[in-house]
Formats: C-alpha cells, sequence, structure tokens
C-alpha cells in the first residue's frame, strides 16, 4: 500500500513540474523559446529543485528522487515513441537526454552552493543562460528573475518538513507572484 502511494506521489510531482514548465509566463514574459529543449530544459530546472532538496535532507532511506527520475525518462521516452522514433533513434536520443540532465545537475548544484555559501550567483547566472536561454545574450534581463525563482523555492521547500511537501505534490511558488518582485 505504501508503495503504491508513493508512486502516486510522485507521478504528481512530476506532473508539477510539467505543468509549471508548461506555463505560458515563461514563453511570453521571459522570452523563452517554446520548443522541445526548451521544455526540456525547464522541467530539468524545476525537477533539480526537487532533487536539491533531498539532497540536503540526507535521507538515504528516501528513493524519490530515482523515482522520480525514472518518472521523467519514462516519460521522455514515451514523447519520443509518440513523435515516430524508433527503437535506435530513441536510444541514442535517451542516451543524450540523460548526459545533458546530468550536466546540468552538476553545473546548477555548483552554481547554487556556490550562490548559498559565497553569496555569488555569477556561476548559477551563467548556468541558467547556457541551459535555459541558450547563451542568448539579449535575455540577460531574465536570469535573476531564474536565480532568485529557484532560491524561493528552495526555501520554501526547506521550510516545510517532507510528509508536507510529498502531500502538496511539491507545488512550486506563484510565479505570478514572482514576476512582481
Amino acid at each position: 500500500m505504501f508503495f503504491k502511494k508513493k508512486n502516486n506521489q510522485v507521478q504528481i510531482i512530476y506532473q508539477n513540474i510539467v505543468r509549471i514548465s508548461r506555463s505560458k509566463f515563461f514563453y511570453l514574459d521571459l522570452k523563452l523559446k517554446d520548443d522541445f529543449e526548451t521544455r526540456f530544459d525547464l522541467i530539468i530546472f524545476h525537477a533539480f529543485i526537487i532533487f536539491f532538496y533531498y539532497k540536503n535532507l540526507n535521507d538515504k532511506k528516501s528513493s524519490i528522487s530515482q523515482d522520480l527520475f525514472d518518472i521523467m525518462f519514462n516519460d521522455f521516452e514515451n514523447n519520443l515513441r509518440e513523435m515516430g522514433f524508433g527503437d535506435i533513434a530513441v536510444n541514442k536520443k535517451m542516451k543524450v537526454f540523460i548526459t545533458a540532465f546530468y550536466g546540468r545537475i552538476a553545473q546548477y548544484s555548483k552554481g547554487i552552493e556556490i550562490c548559498i555559501a559565497k553569496n555569488d550567483k555569477s556561476l548559477l547566472q551563467q548556468t541558467i543562460l547556457n541551459n535555459i536561454y541558450k547563451g542568448n545574450l539579449e535575455s540577460k534581463k531574465y536570469i535573476d528573475y531564474f536565480v532568485s525563482y529557484m532560491k524561493e523555492n528552495i526555501n520554501n521547500f526547506i521550510s516545510k518538513d517532507e510528509f508536507t511537501n510529498l502531500n502538496n505534490g511539491f507545488c512550486f511558488i506563484n510565479i505570478k507572484y514572482m514576476s512582481k518582485n
């Protein structure tokens, strides 16, 4: 019974990640390209926030991060198949996705840790610029929003216990609220 409930909770977390990543706010107000790669990057960005929470929770028994990873990559694979890719192409693309995922997670981790420890957000800003805006310097004015958004969500989740976060599906803060700050 617990396994089924936990699996449903992780599915809800992933649905929340996808929902917030598809928010028109990112594409209209923050001028992101509405394409597959950007949606992938926003999903990774939001998943990182939850992975970071669990990394800092130091709960070695929790499998939520692994379960979220599994659901996320199963969804990516299913989307590729729905787009008409065959087995060989799917396998090649999934290897690219996994490599990109680990690279982004490592850069976000380094960036947010330096940001928190030394109050230096430059690496995190550069990581966001490179990953979400593909290095487009014209978009630099939106980068601080993403830095604040990441920090606000991390602080929001850390301020609550795991039980509360899980029962709320790790709901991200309202982006409309953030846009006013």
